[in-house]
């Protein structure tokens, strides 16, 4: 199926996926393969589901790392606009993927913010990005 409709495809599915490790274990990595603050209302809503396992969202090496996370967090970002900082949804805590990947070769501001670990929701590391959610990117 052609990236640009598996979202769609599966926001329209998961109501019949009846397994709730399956639904987060899908959509981590359906967010790994393309999440993005795009359609960050579609992805809030999804991340909010009240669906059980909501952990399964993570690889168990993902797990054990977001379980190390210190109680603040300091995570960077690129933005293209200051009210970026109080409503994105993901983050990374290497202050170097945020310049080298993410800053679009320095045309976009690098910014660092703090978060309580009980902010933070999942913890990504599939493509080496150290990528974090965090609650407040939440509608």
């Amino acid at each position: 199926m052609p990236e640009c409709y598996q979202l769609d495809f599966f926001v329209r599915s998961a109501p019949a996926i009846q397994d709730d490790s399956t639904y987060w274990d899908t959509l981590g990595t359906l967010w790994k393969a393309q999440g993005s603050h795009q359609h960050q209302c579609v992805w809030s809503s999804l991340f909010t589901c009240p669906r059980r396992n909501k952990h399964k969202v993570m690889k168990s090496s993902e797990r054990k790392a977001f379980a190390k996370l210190p109680k603040v967090i300091t995570a960077y970002r690129a933005i293209n606009d200051e009210s970026e900082i109080e409503t994105a949804l993901c983050w990374t805590l290497s202050e170097d993927i945020a310049k080298r990947v993410f800053s679009q070769g320095g045309r976009r501001k690098v910014v660092a913010k703090q978060f309580t670990k009980d902010e933070v929701f999942a913890y990504f590391n599939r493509r080496k990005e150290q990528e974090i959610l965090v609650t407040q990117g939440l509608i």
